[in-house]
């Protein structure tokens, strides 16, 4: 099932954007992301299309098997492919990182990736000028949300 949420406005910048990040994510689950969570999402999506313009993001939620996911991808392997996803196991929470070259690896948080990348392709200071804001948006908004199941 897709459930659709719609946000309010657009921002440009990091500081704007969060305040839409924390509404939206209230982390009850361990498997959700948090709003720091997202807001580093974010800011990896958005150093990554400053890097690769043609370069797609998605995100989905299953409440059944308790796992969140960001997925970056682009067409013919021009960009590259990659996934960071949370999960909830016996109570205890765990995020994989996976590439489309290598089998996925358990990380003990997201900015072990999203630092060193956005580090990597050095985007200019002024965040103004690479933060998608818009493109974010999107993503959110488009997420996919699978409901939980039926108690027994």
């Amino acid at each position: 099932m897709t459930n659709v949420i719609p946000f309010p406005g657009r921002a440009a910048c990091a500081a704007s954007v969060r305040p839409e990040i924390e509404e939206v994510v209230a982390a009850p689950r361990l498997y959700d992301f948090t709003a720091e969570e997202v807001l580093a999402l974010y800011r990896w999506y958005s150093a990554m299309k400053y890097a690769f313009p043609r370069i797609e993001g998605v995100m989905t939620i299953c409440h059944r098997t308790k796992v969140s996911a960001l997925g970056l991808y682009g067409a013919g392997g021009t960009t590259p492919s990659c996934l960071i996803s949370k999960h909830e196991s016996d109570g205890r929470r765990y995020i994989l990182w996976s590439t489309d070259q290598d089998p996925p690896r358990v990380i003990r948080e997201i900015s072990e990736i999203t630092e060193p990348q956005i580090g990597a392709i050095d985007p200019p200071r002024d965040e103004r000028g690479w933060l998608d804001a818009d493109g974010w948006m999107t993503i959110l908004s488009g997420r996919t949300t699978s409901q939980p199941a039926q108690a027994l």
